[in-house]
């Protein structure tokens, strides 16, 4: 659960499915865009969540599991803090 000014709420992902039929042949799989696969899918900013299913909430940023697609981290964002360096 997230704040979001005074509200309490699931991050949403800002996936979205896509419509229409995926391509078919050259070992494409054809038919509609049912979820099945992560093509299905594009990144259109529709929920609260970045295109790595992460978001900043009080000047820190999170990744967050979702009940939808990508349900976890999708990409990951920055660089590594120094403390993760492997001592010399």
């Amino acid at each position: 659960m997230i704040v979001i000014g005074e509200t309490v709420h699931k991050p949403i992902p800002g996936y979205t499915l896509k419509t229409g039929n995926r391509p078919s042949g050259d070992g494409n799989p054809g038919g509609a865009y049912n979820g099945l696969y992560r093509s299905n899918y594009e990144f259109t900013g529709a929920g609260d969540l970045d295109e790595c299913n992460g978001m900043t909430v009080n000047g820190a940023y999170a990744y967050y599991v979702t009940d939808s697609y990508p349900w976890i981290v999708a990409c990951l964002k920055g660089t590594e803090d120094a403390s993760f360096a492997k001592p010399r």
